[in-house]
């Protein structure tokens, strides 16, 4: 990819069609473009107020630097800093995928065209010319989608430089530049776009988002079982409460995160193909005896994406929205797991692995502070408000259409490229978590009063008069000790068995199902898939 980032270049005009030639731009624009096509330049401030001091002046006065595109000058830090984590994103949802994808489509409307038996003009292609097409589309790089920006440069419209791309390279085919002008035949620029979306976001989720999240989702998984003997006090409103075990804790996140990612699996991924208002206007004018709604169904059924049928020029993003909202609810649920974490970590519940040279604090060395999930949690915040706006704006269009779709579409890989830096930066930070069962069982062994509430249920089913006031006037805003409870329970009337039972009962061990919850993570997490997401 980082030939798209460095010079730019104009194709010979021996190579271009016809059609291109007429519209190659003069030689002094030729030279306008060769003299930036390597840096952009920023200019400091010229000036200064008069009053400022002599040094400040000194250093800005006629001062001009030059930047070159790099991680480091990146407006992004998706393409900056972070370049490393996101990077297999860009396939998929850079510009570079948007026109991979439109290349795609109109190849294969080509051959779709070449295949229906009414299109005789298009007659159907030898196994070599499929391969040549093929190949365009198997073998398309970076140089190509560079290709494709300077015919843009001249045609001033992206999809339409596609189709001049196409053309001057099929002229070399003797089969294929017969039919060259069947290219985008009866199409619209969003018959080609939205298809093209739909790809980009279909791969995208396929080959980089959803197996990332399945990655998250096995490490909370195997933490919940790891961990799930392991007892924690509750906190319910910040204050004491049941106990529980830090097993059960994650496990709960782990089938939330399942629950959400299945959803998300499952959208529909939609397309459209009906010309420019949605009725095969241009089609039925040319070919009236073709069944067009079939034919455009079969199409887009034939790239792995759903048809809709009920259009205006533009597949109305509908199922964009939903998708959006459905990564926010999963992005918000990790959140949570986030802000949990962060705060048992700040309990001391655990400890975080350090590693040699790194440094929490540039002022005080002891610190080893939570960056991992505090990250994460920035990088939600961020990839959910991008998806918002994109969840509420795409499914609003005026009348047949409007342009205020296109510019917010190219922002996509930014909602989803925060998602993936902050599920990489979550499971980072896992991977660096120690349990501190001391400080654990620190906390359990000063809250003798949560036994409150399994004493006064034993003594509800025993027909022990008025329980819960008695152990309110226990442990209400008391403190209390094993001692004092045990003092308790010995004086109620209740069997032996009901009494021994109570007398054995520590914080420790008042932890209900838990364990069993925590252990049988993998099972739940399956039935909320259906199947064994990590053995696909």
């Amino acid at each position: 990819m980082e030939a798209l980032t460095s010079s730019v270049f104009i194709s010979k005009t021996s190579n271009l069609p016809p059609v291109l030639r007429e519209l190659q731009p003069p030689s002094s624009f030729k030279a306008s473009l060769n003299t930036t096509r390597s840096r952009f330049k920023v200019s400091a401030l010229a000036h200064v107020v008069s009053d400022e001091p002599s040094q400040v002046k000194k250093m800005s006065v006629d001062r001009r630097n030059e930047f070159e595109l790099s991680t480091l000058t990146a407006l992004s830090p998706l393409d900056g800093r972070y370049w490393g984590k996101v990077k297999d994103l860009v396939p998929f949802m850079s510009e570079y995928g948007l026109i991979r994808f439109r290349v795609l489509v109109e190849i294969k409307w080509l051959l779709k065209l070449s295949q229906i038996d009414e299109v005789t003009e298009v007659p159907r292609f030898s196994t070599e010319a499929e391969a040549f097409l093929q190949r365009l589309i198997d073998e398309f790089d970076s140089g190509d989608a560079l290709e494709v920006k300077n015919i843009e440069k001249v045609t001033n419209h992206d999809v339409k430089a596609v189709e001049y791309f196409l053309k001057q390279k099929c002229q070399s085919n003797a089969e294929i530049a017969k039919v060259m002008e069947f290219f985008h035949f009866a199409c619209t620029s969003e018959d080609i776009n939205n298809l093209a979306h739909g790809l980009m976001l279909k791969e995208a989720l396929n080959k980089v988002i959803l197996p990332v999240m399945d990655e998250l989702i096995e490490a909370i998984c195997d933490m919940a079982k790891g961990t799930a003997h392991i007892p924690m006090l509750s906190r319910t409103h910040g204050q004491p409460a049941s106990p529980t075990t830090l097993g059960k804790e994650m496990a709960i996140f782990a089938v939330r995160l399942s629950r959400a990612r299945w959803d998300i699996s499952h959208v529909g991924i939609m397309g459209k193909f009906a010309g420019a208002v949605g009725n095969y206007n241009a089609h039925m004018v040319a070919y009236p005896n073709i069944n067009w709604p079939q034919t455009a169904e079969d199409f887009v059924n034939s790239l792995g994406l759903c048809f809709n049928p009920y259009v205006t020029q533009i597949e109305p993003h509908d199922y964009m929205s939903k998708l959006f909202h459905e990564i926010i609810l999963f992005n918000n649920i990790l959140i949570d797991f986030d802000r949990d974490i962060w705060g048992y970590i700040s309990l001391g519940y655990f400890k975080q692995i350090t590693k040699a040279g790194e440094i929490g604090s540039s002022t005080m060395p002891h610190k080893v502070n939570p960056i991992d999930f505090e990250n994460s949690e920035g990088n939600l915040g961020k990839a959910n408000g991008s998806l918002s706006h994109l969840s509420m704006k795409l499914p609003i269009s005026r009348w047949q259409r409007d342009l205020t779709d296109s510019t917010v579409l190219r922002n996509m890989g930014e909602g989803l490229g925060h998602s993936l830096l902050a599920y990489k930066s979550t499971m980072q930070g896992i991977a660096k978590l120690q349990v501190n069962e001391a400080r654990l069982n620190e906390d359990l062994n000063q809250s003798w009063e949560v036994l409150a509430e399994p004493i006064q249920t034993v003594m509800r089913r025993y027909g022990v008069p008025e329980p819960y006031e008695k152990l309110k006037e226990l442990t209400r805003g008391r403190a209390v000790t094993k001692e004092s409870m045990t003092d308790f329970i010995e004086g109620l009337e209740l069997p032996e068995e009901a009494k021994t039972n109570l007398l054995n009962l520590t914080p420790h061990t008042y932890v209900g199902e838990a364990v069993k919850l925590a252990q049988t993570v993998d099972m739940a997490v399956n039935l909320v898939n259906g199947v064994d997401f990590r053995n696909l």
